[in-house]
């Protein structure tokens, strides 16, 4: 439709305009509970949001009743490590952290713990850098701790969060699961695309703090403004980020905020994916059928429509056409729409043009790109394309990986622009 070329205007919100391209955030709301909008909306969209973000409350289950209960054992051991307060003894000099104990249902605050029993984090991991800070956020701050490996005498480093202390108006029990919740998730995964959380740990300040893998490359938003990616390097991006998600909901898991700044970037351009904040647990180990999702996370240029529309909605499928907008950025530096509303002119545009698959912008892309970005971005989700799809689409098929992505098929394939790119971020 010629309609198409006459009207189509890019959103103001472009890769120029960080201010306006930062999208409102807001937290997982429970079933049949509104939620305000969280105050993670001014974060810098130069920085990833895990090395810039607080922490909503997922739900807490794991796709692995193994891993559950290994996890779970886990975070008792570190956040529970004092005695019942009528503890006649009252001696906590002498506990350790190692030492699981019973928490008091009567009292027991995170406060109480003493900083002699808590330096964790230093006897783990060495000394955190206090003055340099990657990352800052509502709930956390993300800082670099130094670790020396006496194997090859090298010094290792790691992104520690540090979350704040909890408030007077919040109980234990309410800070403790938001405290563990994206740990317990977040820790169960082992894949080259997502970022590993090593271990929470307790520093000398009695704070609790997140050890994660470093990735000095930044995060993709930053890539992408940039400008030195070239079509090979964006489909590599797009094809290690779609695995890395499909990963995840084989394990039952969607993260519900993909965006470039989610995905950072280490020293060979590899992607990974990170901040697990808002994900949800879609469907356990031993059940067939998922489960619905609800309530409006995410940033708005990258929710899906039906998020605003459906009190539930499939998580997984949401997860689909974010990948999609974040594709679309890659491919065209900027947001094809602000927000998935039919208020908003360019996704009322891209309503009226899909079936006849005249978008605008879609039309320099070729056959099989365009038919896969079409399919990820149905706006019917009961007939959107599922990441298994998406696998084995003929266009994501034909894509070449990068070594570091773990595609063997293509060895010839290489980040150049991206590697330097990420090196000179690590010199800065």
């Amino acid at each position: 439709m010629a309609v198409a070329h006459a009207t189509y205007t890019p959103p103001s919100s472009t890769w120029s305009s960080s201010e306006k391209h930062r999208a409102v955030e807001k937290e997982n709301v429970k079933s049949n509970q509104a939620t305000p909008a969280s105050s993670l909306s001014s974060r810098s969209s130069t920085r990833s949001s895990e090395y810039a973000h607080g922490t909503d409350t997922p739900r807490s289950k794991l796709t692995d009743v193994k891993s559950h209960k290994l996890n779970l054992g886990m975070v008792s051991k570190k956040l529970f490590q004092h005695k019942a307060a009528n503890d006649s003894t009252g001696n906590l000099q002498s506990q350790k952290l190692s030492t699981p104990v019973v928490k008091s249902p009567a009292k027991s605050p995170a406060s109480s713990i003493k900083s002699s029993t808590t330096t964790n984090l230093l006897k783990k991991y060495g000394t955190c850098d206090k003055k340099t800070c990657i990352g800052r956020g509502a709930t956390a701050v993300v800082r670099l701790v130094h670790k020396m490996d006496r194997k090859d005498n090298s010094d290792k480093l790691y992104a520690v969060k540090e979350f704040r202390k909890r408030r007077k108006n919040e109980t234990e029990k309410e800070y403790m699961k938001k405290l563990t919740g994206e740990f317990c998730i977040s820790s169960t995964f082992q894949h080259p695309n997502i970022v590993e959380t090593v271990d929470l740990v307790l520093d000398d300040q009695q704070r609790y703090c997140t050890v994660m893998e470093y990735c000095p490359g930044g995060d993709l938003y930053t890539a992408i403004k940039s400008q030195i990616m070239d079509l090979t390097s964006k489909e590599c991006c797009f094809k290690q980020m779609v695995k890395g998600v499909a990963y995840l909901h084989s394990m039952g898991v969607a993260h519900r905020d993909l965006k470039p700044e989610n995905l950072l970037l280490d020293a060979s351009g590899c992607v990974k994916i990170c901040d697990f904040g808002v994900s949800d647990v879609f469907r356990m180990c031993w059940e067939r059928k998922p489960h619905l999702s609800s309530g409006i996370t995410g940033s708005e240029p990258y929710i899906a429509p039906e998020v605003f529309s459906q009190k539930e909605y499939d998580a997984s499928k949401v997860d689909v056409w974010s990948c999609a907008i974040v594709f679309y950025c890659m491919l065209f530096d900027g947001i094809p729409w602000r927000i998935a509303k039919k208020e908003e002119s360019n996704f009322s545009l891209y309503l009226r043009t899909r079936a006849s698959q005249s978008f605008d912008t879609f039309k320099i892309l070729s056959p099989k790109c365009k038919d896969l970005l079409y399919r990820m971005l149905d706006t019917n989700p009961d007939t959107r394309i599922s990441m298994p799809e998406v696998l084995e689409h003929p266009y994501f098929k034909s894509i070449q990986t990068c070594r570091n992505g773990f595609d063997n098929l293509h060895q010839e394939h290489h980040h150049v622009k991206l590697s330097c790119m990420t090196s000179s971020v690590h010199r800065k």
